[in-house]
């Protein structure tokens, strides 16, 4: 055990053997990621493609991504949790949009010069926005409109802060509320924090399925 970790067992209290299990899935797919890109770009004399980029950057932010997740999840810091979970549909979301153009490789130039993905169409003429995006993932993941339109509060400073800094409020008699300025969020069930770490392994179950999508093809006869 690190010196850091007893750190944190110190000032923190510890997370549930089941929110402890989900952290270290997690982890393990953040690794199947990064493992995956070595199937991608490692071959001897394999070509290197726009979409191998994106690839990459896709991986970087979800590895970046996950460590900051489960450190927050860790010290119970459920607000920038949730912001990290909303980064993450995006990185998800987006790379899958490669999908659903006439010519992905010419997307991922685009991404890859700074172009912004909102901006650009999709093969049926749809803007590709964040919202469209998730209209194309809403029927395998129903979850993930309700969950994203919540998420982006945490994003962008709203009421959304307000509420987690309210601890209790009493509507007996006398109106009274008692408020909380802390990065710890201890007032949130188990059952909170196990949902915010199934939707953080459902969005990543995203970005599996296009990496895995793109290896197959790259690897296919037809692409060499």
């Amino acid at each position: 055990m690190s010196v850091r970790h007893l750190k944190q067992l110190m000032t923190n209290p510890v997370q549930s053997h089941s929110v402890e299990h989900l952290l270290s899935e997690i982890e393990t797919d953040a690794d199947h990621m990064r493992r995956y890109l070595i199937e991608i770009l490692t071959p001897a004399g394999a070509p290197i493609f726009s979409l191998d980029l994106l690839a990459l950057a896709a991986v970087k932010r979800h590895s970046s991504t996950t460590t900051a997740f489960a450190m927050m999840v860790r010290s119970w810091n459920m607000v920038i949790a949730r912001a990290l979970l909303r980064m993450h549909i995006d990185t998800s979301l987006r790379f899958s949009a490669a999908w659903h153009v006439n010519e992905p490789h010419e997307f991922a130039d685009c991404v890859l010069k700074g172009q912004r993905i909102d901006k650009m169409k999709s093969r049926e003429g749809a803007r590709l926005t964040d919202a469209h995006l998730v209209e194309l993932h809403k029927e395998s993941h129903p979850w993930l409109p309700d969950v994203y339109e919540r998420l982006s509060g945490y994003v962008h400073f709203s009421s959304a802060h307000f509420s987690n800094a309210v601890k209790s409020v009493c509507a007996e008699e006398a109106f009274t509320m008692e408020l909380l300025v802390s990065d710890q969020d201890l007032k949130y069930p188990e059952y909170s924090w196990i949902e915010i770490l199934e939707c953080f392994r459902e969005t990543s179950s995203i970005l599996d399925k296009f990496l895995r999508r793109w290896i197959q093809s790259k690897m296919s006869p037809e692409s060499s």
